[in-house]
């Protein structure tokens, strides 16, 4: 095998390891294996394009603290501005007409959320981001069975197909 056939392996698999938490620690685990198992640290740094150094302080944070020790310390990115409960009720206030919150409008807008979520939880969103929930909110509901008054008269194909 060629020299470019290894990098495009090397890629591939730094590529699917970079996709979650439990990836990297798998991938790390294995480092680590083939080192407590007697390969040199500069040899499995070679294999699979890593620094030495990197592998190393691995293999210390597994003699530390075992198996944990591989896991990330901390997840990537901002800590999110809602809670998982705040994220529960907002939910349910957007189920709701803005009119019950006091503010003016049939249904929900990016301009209105912005405001909701100012006077109700204190947190300041950018109209953007507002928009982006509600995008969320509603493509949650389709997903999940949620049903507008136009989706009654819907025959899905399969059954038009088989009437015909």
């Amino acid at each position: 095998m060629d020299t470019t056939e290894i990098a495009k392996l090397r890629n591939a698999i730094r590529h699917h390891v970079n996709g979650s938490r439990e990836q990297r620690f798998c991938y790390r685990s294995l480092c680590v294996l083939l080192i407590v198992e007697g390969h040199r640290p500069n040899q499995v740094a070679e294999w699979l394009g890593e620094h030495t150094r990197t592998l190393e302080r691995w293999r210390k944070r597994f003699l530390d603290n075992g198996l944990h020790g591989l896991m990330d310390e901390t997840s990537p990115g901002r800590p999110p501005k809602l809670s998982t409960e705040e994220w529960q009720r907002l939910k349910q206030d957007l189920e709701n007409p803005p009119a019950e919150f006091g503010l003016e409008g049939r249904k929900w807008q990016g301009k209105l959320l912005q405001s909701h979520l100012a006077t109700a939880y204190g947190i300041e969103f950018s109209l953007r981001q507002c928009q982006r929930l509600l995008k969320q909110v509603r493509q949650r509901q389709s997903a999940g069975g949620y049903k507008s008054d136009t989706s009654r008269n819907y025959t899905p194909a399969t059954d038009r197909v088989a009437a015909e």
